[in-house]
């Protein structure tokens, strides 16, 4: 089976390699779906065929993107010869389906419900949505969802848990000093202001904790409480993870799945969590085992967490080694890719 993995904003599978190799990303292929290929598939990666074209189209294209909430319209990659596509998340997905004859695989990475849908993104969903062979996202709690608000019947909807580079985030020793707390994310679904304001709580009773913070979102916060990284960091993450004892993810309501990327980074480097228990979180952390869960904007109960992580070692220890064991036995991206291809080979 030839499966075609439609690429979107500008990847291509030579600069991907290239950039793995300088350290700057996780596996040798966007997603690491080059993995595909141990389960017997013929799997092609597909870039945008914009290339080197005009200006004005290019400007064309993005303006198409912006008004469609990033579906990849304009130069869409070609899918020919394909037995069938495997699109990673709405941006191509909805395109290959309005053009495909092989059966799609859709990504889901942020639609939800109709009313909150833009118009024209909205519309396309749903002309091309129910055309799909299959629907999969990686927070299982997306997908009732889905299946009510864009008709897709139960049988095509799949849970896919998102796996990791699990060799580039590689477990670290615990840090010298215990009072750094991490975090990471700029969609819009973060709620820094909740963690900004429970790490201040904690620092009245843990004087030097501090947080690191990975994010271009505006914040506020007291003075020398908050390193922000607003720069793209790329591999340079890892470093991050290694000075952290804590990593904390303080999320808006969602059942989107925000912020499962930087859990299983956290995971797979040895860190323990605490995060906001947004439907579909539980299936990637266990509370009291690889972290502890909190309610949605509870910045006392999110502090509570830290603080108890913070001044308990032997615990934080233990969690983080759980962490790491549980990302390397179900969150790897060769468990996802096995998944994907079961699912495809179901069509």
């Amino acid at each position: 089976m030839r499966v075609v993995v439609p690429l979107a904003g500008g990847l291509s599978p030579a600069d991907w390699a290239a950039r793995h190799r300088a350290g700057e990303v996780p596996d040798r292929s966007p997603y690491g779906l080059h993995r595909l290929a141990d389960h017997g598939l013929d799997v092609r990666f597909a870039p945008s065929e914009l290339g080197e074209r005009s200006r004005l189209l290019q400007r064309v294209a993005r303006s198409v993107r912006h008004r469609t909430d990033g579906y990849e319209l304009i130069g869409a990659p070609s899918l020919a010869d394909a037995d069938a596509v495997l699109a990673y998340d709405e941006r191509t997905g909805v395109p290959a389906l309005l053009r495909s004859d092989a059966p799609v695989a859709a990504g889901i990475g942020w639609l939800t419900t109709r009313a909150a849908a833009g118009r024209v993104h909205g519309a396309l969903a749903a002309r091309a949505l129910p055309r799909a062979a299959a629907v999969w996202a990686q927070c299982s709690a997306v997908l009732p969802v889905i299946g009510s608000e864009w008709k897709i019947a139960p049988e095509r909807l799949h849970f896919i848990p998102l796996g990791i580079d699990t060799e580039f985030y590689t477990e670290q020793p615990a840090p010298e000093t215990g009072c750094t707390v991490m975090s990471a994310g700029e969609d819009r679904f973060r709620d820094h202001p909740t963690l900004v304001a429970a790490v201040e709580e904690v620092r009245r009773t843990v004087p030097h904790t501090t947080l690191e913070l990975a994010s271009s979102l505006p914040l506020h916060a007291p003075e020398g409480l908050v390193t922000v990284h607003t720069e793209r960091l790329n591999g340079r993450i890892r470093e991050l993870y290694r000075r952290a004892a804590v990593v904390a993810i303080a999320l808006h309501p969602t059942a989107t799945g925000s912020g499962l990327t930087v859990v299983l980074e956290a995971m797979a480097s040895g860190r323990p969590l605490v995060v906001t228990d947004n439907p579909g979180v539980s299936d990637y952390v266990q509370h009291g085992v690889t972290g502890l869960l909190v309610p949605p904007g509870d910045a006392d109960a999110m502090a509570g967490a830290i603080r108890t992580l913070l001044l308990d070692e032997d615990m934080r220890v233990e969690m983080g080694r759980r962490a790491a064991a549980t990302a390397r036995e179900r969150f790897t991206t060769e468990v996802m890719a096995a998944h994907l291809a079961e699912m495809l080979r179901a069509m």
